[in-house]
């Protein structure tokens, strides 16, 4: 495969950044707009099989900070938690029916 997966959103991003920097704040959102765009370009790369999966991390992590990764992480690992507890929870049940009921469930 080649680049393509998300139709090269990195450089209609570039592209279409076309603000007067004049000013600190609009130079160093253009320098932000740009690592952006580069994990966004290595992002499609491995999405699209041209790079190993991992490839993308570093270009990510110099768009975002630690914390917002572990933040992330976090919220992630909650979202499974709490998935994981309806299922253990709905199995419960119906180990609970199944025993109430005199039904054998064979392992």
């Amino acid at each position: 495969m080649s680049g393509g997966s998300m139709d090269y959103l990195y450089s209609k991003l570039l592209a279409g950044a076309t603000f007067d920097p004049n000013t600190p704040e609009r130079r160093a959102f253009f320098k932000h707009i740009e690592k952006v765009a580069q994990a966004l370009h290595d992002i499609e790369w491995v999405d699209s099989g041209d790079y190993s999966k991992g490839m993308e991390n570093e270009a990510i992590r110099a768009c975002i900070s630690e914390q917002q990764i572990l933040d992330a992480m976090i919220s992630w690992a909650r979202e499974v938690e709490s998935q994981l507890r309806k299922s253990i929870e709905q199995a419960e049940e119906t180990l609970r029916r199944t025993q109430n009921s005199g039904t054998r469930i064979d392992s």
